[in-house]
C-alpha cells in the first residue's frame, strides 16, 4: 500500500514527465510549423502523436495505478482550463474543425486513459495493457488520414460511415496497429504460441479498424482504445492467458 507521501511524490514526477513529454513534442511540432509551415493534416497528426504517447510518461514509470489515474484527471482538468481560458488554438496554429474541439478532445483522451489505467491496470493488473490499447489505435490512425488523403484512391461509403474514408487508409491503419500492437504484445504476454501471438494481434488491429471506420465525431478516440482493450481482454482470456 503506498503512502500519501509516496503517493503525492510519484504524482508531482509523473506530472513532470507528462509535461516535459509534451513540452518536447507538442511544442517541437508547433515550433517546427512555425519555422516552416507544415501541411495541416501533417501537423495534426504530429500532435496526435503527441497526444498517443503521452500515455507512456504516465503509466510506465508508475509504480501503482492509483498515481497514473490522479495524473489523468489532474492534465485534463489543466488542458480543458488552458484551452478554454486562453487562445491557445491560435498560438499553436491549427485551426478547429469545430467550436470547442480541443477542450473536447483532451477531455475524451484523457477521460479514455483514465478509463483504460483503471480497468487494465487497476483491475486486471496488467500495467501495459493501458499502453498497448491507446498504440493500437493512435498510431493506425495517424497512418490511416495521411496515407488515405495521400494516396486514397478507392473509397468506403456507407449509412455506418461517416464522410468518406479510402481502403488505402484502412489498410494503412491495419498495418501499422498490427505491427505496433505486436512490437508490444509479443514483450508481455505470457501466451509463448508464435502463432497464436500474431493471432491475437491480427484480431486487435482489426477490431481497431472497424471500429474506427464505424466512430463518429472524432469518438474513435474513446472507442477505439476501448474496443483494443476489450478485443485484447476476450482473445486472452479465451486462449487461457493475458
Amino acid at each position: 500500500m503506498i503512502t500519501t507521501s509516496a503517493f503525492v511524490v510519484e504524482f508531482l514526477k509523473l506530472f513532470l514527465f507528462l509535461h516535459l513529454h509534451w513540452g518536447v513534442l507538442a511544442g517541437g511540432a508547433v515550433l517546427l510549423n512555425k519555422l516552416c509551415k507544415l501541411p495541416a493534416e501533417l501537423f495534426r497528426k504530429m500532435l496526435h502523436f503527441a497526444a498517443v504517447f503521452a500515455i507512456i510518461p504516465i503509466v510506465l514509470p508508475a509504480t501503482t495505478w492509483a498515481t497514473s489515474a490522479a495524473v489523468c484527471i489532474a492534465f485534463a482538468l489543466e488542458s480543458y482550463l488552458g484551452a478554454r481560458f486562453s487562445n491557445m488554438q491560435k498560438d499553436i496554429g491549427m485551426k478547429e474543425r469545430s467550436d470547442g474541439e480541443q477542450q473536447r478532445s483532451m477531455l475524451l483522451l484523457f477521460g479514455t486513459y483514465l478509463v483504460l489505467i483503471l480497468i487494465g491496470w487497476g483491475a486486471l493488473g496488467q500495467q501495459w495493457i493501458p499502453v498497448l490499447s491507446v498504440v493500437a489505435w493512435g498510431v493506425g490512425d495517424a497512418f490511416a488520414a495521411l496515407v488515405g488523403k495521400k494516396f486514397g484512391r478507392h473509397k468506403i461509403q456507407g449509412k455506418w460511415i461517416e464522410g468518406k474514408k479510402s481502403i488505402e487508409g484502412t489498410l494503412a491503419m491495419f498495418a501499422t496497429s498490427f505491427a505496433a500492437t505486436f512490437l508490444l504484445y509479443r514483450h508481455h504476454t505470457i501466451i509463448t504460441n508464435p502463432a497464436l501471438t500474431v493471432l491475437v494481434c491480427f484480431w486487435i488491429a482489426l477490431f481497431a479498424c472497424i471500429t474506427e471506420l464505424l466512430s463518429r465525431k472524432g469518438m474513435d478516440t474513446v472507442f477505439c482504445p476501448l474496443s483494443s482493450m476489450l478485443g485484447l481482454m476476450i482473445l486472452n482470456f479465451a486462449a487461457g492467458g493475458i
